[in-house]
């Protein structure tokens, strides 16, 4: 990503200045991850946030159970990380696909909220819309089938433009869902077969936008 980009996507986030933007920018480093990396392991002390470019961060925990369980996931425009403190983290932070952010340390956040108060509306948006993100998959895992939340984890992910590059991988979506992957790899063949969707090596599109919201049931 060049400077230019980088300083457009700060203003779009945090609907700031370009000056403001600028100050994000010089305070933020662009890295890029690859799949399965892990950005911070449960019970580290967190020091650091990310703000996504591109891909997806998934927050992962053992349960009682002994198996993973997703507490929750981060995609392009989200902030996640130690905020407005340092603080111990409660989760696995795993890459899915790859992951492209921009990182900056919690303590150099809060010196530039304080100085910038454009930043700070910017980020409580960001952080309002996350909210809402996180009741709306509440709702999901109550109300729907397991078919139905990987459909709308689908079109969650694809976005207005309805693709999604890489393709999600199929473990990761039905964590993500809350079910299992076997069940995941069923429901998004069943859209390949009726043609309401067609993925390759590069991208996962969404041909019948829809058809496939009629099955988030």
């Amino acid at each position: 990503m060049d400077i230019a980009d980088r300083l457009a996507a700060l203003e779009s986030f945090f609907a700031c200045s370009p000056a403001e933007a600028g100050k994000l920018s010089d305070a933020m480093a662009f890295v890029t991850y690859h799949h399965k990396d892990i950005l911070a392991h449960q019970g580290d002390v967190g020091a650091k946030l990310w703000l996504v470019l591109e891909g997806r961060a998934q927050l992962q925990i053992i349960g009682i159970d002994g198996q993973t369980k997703l507490l929750a996931a981060h995609g392009p425009g989200e902030l996640f990380g130690a905020f407005p403190h340092e603080r111990l983290v409660i989760s696995d932070v795993v890459v899915q696909n790859r992951l492209s952010v921009l990182e900056i340390t919690t303590a150099k956040m809060t010196a530039l909220l304080q100085e910038e108060a454009r930043i700070g509306s910017g980020l409580s948006k960001i952080l309002g819309r996350q909210y809402n993100a996180v009741l709306d998959r509440m709702a999901a895992r109550i109300t729907l089938t397991a078919n139905g939340r990987i459909y709308a984890e689908l079109l969650h992910e694809a976005g207005d433009d309805g693709r999604i590059s890489p393709p999600p991988v199929i473990a990761a979506l039905a964590l993500t869902a809350q079910t299992t992957r076997e069940t995941g790899s069923r429901a998004i063949n069943a859209l390949e077969r009726r043609g309401i969707i067609r993925r390759d090596d590069e991208q996962l599109e969404i041909i019948s936008k829809s058809l496939l919201e009629e099955l988030v049931v």
